[in-house]
């Protein structure tokens, strides 16, 4: 089972470094000066390790041995060595999830990830279709910039059309089970001419167009395959002008809905 709370009980540290619980029971007891409190409990208490620990645990079972240096053991971790160690850097990664629950330490300054609040930011649409415009926007700025464009264009590009889908369907206020652009383009032009009376305009429509005709489903971009469209050039630059045109152009409609920007 996954701790998302970085909290370890005597039987997961025992699996994690593959050894008989009895053994962590000793780390305990002749390192209990480098541990957490939780680690030695009073009597009656279950045991309960941090990350720290764990990570004290990984460096006591590199020099772990039948009759174990316990001096050496302890210069060691006074010398902070168990946080300059490849092996247990490694280890930490590859056994701890990537989602946790927020630290009570959390600040402003954690500036290396996000606070994910629940599902408010995903039952907005719009602010999704915000999400994969920007990415495609910084995508496309990488491979400029890096010339890694035929690594990255399809990422690119998906991201892109995902965007476009998402504005439409925001638009139209509805989770429609459907990738075809065409079919939601004809329901936006729909849409609009009924509450607006308004016309969708042709520029827009071609760029839905546009991606209709390279990737009809959204799926060879994802998954892979042939696009309809067998030997054509796309234009970067152009292509991220015209997203932010069309971004523009969303974002209006949603003024006009009297519905908030999004994140």
């Amino acid at each position: 089972m996954l701790k998302y709370n970085l909290k370890y009980s005597l039987a997961d540290a025992a699996r994690l470094f593959k050894v008989d619980k009895d053994i962590v029971k000793k780390w305990c007891y002749y390192f209990s000066e480098y541990l957490s409190k939780n680690a030695n409990p009073t009597k009656g208490t279950p045991r309960e390790f941090n990350l720290e620990d764990i990570r004290i645990f990984g460096y006591i079972l590199q020099y772990w041995e039948d009759e174990p240096d316990f001096e050496n053991i302890k210069y060691g971790l006074n010398s902070n060595s168990h946080h300059d160690d490849f092996l247990i850097d490694e280890f930490i990664l590859l056994n701890t999830p990537f989602v946790i629950e927020p630290p009570e330490d959390i600040d402003e300054s954690w500036k290396h990830g996000i606070l994910f609040v629940g599902l408010s930011e995903f039952a907005d649409t719009f602010f999704l279709a915000k999400s994969y415009k920007l990415a495609g926007d910084r995508l496309i700025e990488a491979s400029l910039e890096n010339e890694e464009r035929l690594n990255l264009y399809p990422a690119a590009i998906f991201n892109y059309r995902h965007a476009v889908e998402l504005y439409i369907k925001a638009v139209l206020g509805s989770h429609l089970q459907t990738h075809n652009l065409l079919t939601l383009l004809e329901k936006l032009k729909d849409y609009l001419k009924k509450e607006f009376n308004a016309s969708l305009p042709e520029w827009l429509g071609n760029i839905v167009i546009t991606f209709h005709d390279f990737d009809p489903y959204g799926t060879t971009l994802r998954y892979g395959g042939n696009p309809t469209m067998e030997e054509v050039f796309i234009n970067f630059n152009h292509l991220k002008s015209l997203m932010e045109r069309l971004a523009q152009a969303f974002q209006n409609i949603r003024f006009h809905q009297g519905l908030p920007d999004g994140i």
